[in-house]
């Protein structure tokens, strides 16, 4: 059995970062042999598929079943069609988005394998105590949500600093590729250009409002989070802008993370936008026939 605690230590002696805006970041985040053991998994280095309906077979196969996530969708059916069009439109997911993916998360870690050992450790209130802790909040107040995650081809989320609603977020990178800094999937963390910096302003003072997602050009990329085996944790502001845009090919490998949220127990005001419900996706698919 692997043990993780020697992570808590290094959340809590990690200091903070303040560009663009205050988080942690963390590289070698797992030790050399546990990240070498997770990214050979056979539930993360999945064997290379033909074409994408067999990627979603083998995906399913593994252990994988597809989540409502930020800039995807559940019906799968409707992203394949959108997928095999070869088509990247605005307005697809949000108007400031050029495409839509999937989010597909391990809902069944292999028994007795690195990955369960791990999934069972992010679900431990020891590991959300120190992250909490890091960022001033309290436990109590809040609803852990964590896992294995693989984003196909198309997910694009534009630049959001995150809604209300959510108090912290971490990602670390376990991407099974060798040359996964190169590929074109990776998390930016952003600010707003100063003529639109408004926007942040507004969103620090009417905190009845929710805060939205915005187009790509109104902000810079600060720090593109790149490197393999490193770690991510923030907690949200008007100031904590991050997009991704993932434009490669997922048949040999996809973007892999380990990922989590702490919820407010209590709703924020507004909703979000989440995934594409189901029956909105179904009328997508005209567009391409």
């Amino acid at each position: 059995m692997a043990t993780f605690q020697y992570l808590l230590d290094k959340v809590r002696q990690a200091p903070f970062e303040t560009e663009p805006f205050k988080h942690v970041y963390i590289t070698d985040f797992f030790s050399r042999d546990d990240f070498a053991r997770i990214v050979a998994d056979p539930q993360i280095k999945l064997r290379p598929a033909k074409d994408d309906r067999d990627l979603v077979n083998t995906l399913h196969a593994a252990g994988y079943k597809e989540i409502s996530f930020p800039g995807t969708t559940t019906d799968v059916e409707t992203y394949l069609a959108w997928h095999n069009s070869g088509a990247r439109q605005t307005g697809v997911n949000n108007e400031n988005c050029e495409g839509f993916g999937v989010t597909m998360r391990l809902k069944q870690p292999q028994p007795g394998s690195i990955l369960a050992d791990l999934d069972r450790f992010m679900r431990t209130r020891a590991f959300w105590s120190v992250l909490a802790d890091k960022f001033g909040i309290d436990l109590d107040d809040v609803t852990p949500d964590s896992g294995i995650q693989k984003y196909l081809d198309g997910y694009e989320i534009s630049p959001h600093p995150d809604i209300r609603r959510k108090a912290l977020t971490f990602m670390i990178n376990i991407n099974p590729a060798e040359d996964s800094e190169n590929i074109e999937y990776h998390t930016h963390y952003m600010r707003f250009k100063p003529e639109h910096d408004h926007i942040r302003v507004k969103w620090r003072d009417e905190t009845d409002k929710e805060r939205e997602w915005v187009p790509w050009s109104n902000c810079e990329t600060i720090r593109l989070q790149r490197p393999n085996n490193s770690i991510v944790i923030f907690h949200p502001t008007e100031e904590t802008l991050h997009a991704v845009r993932a434009n490669y090919d997922h048949l040999g490998t996809q973007r892999t993370q380990c990922y989590g949220n702490l919820w407010y127990s209590k709703p924020g005001p507004l909703g979000s936008y989440w995934s594409m419900p189901a029956t909105v996706a179904r009328k997508v698919v005209s567009i391409f026939r």
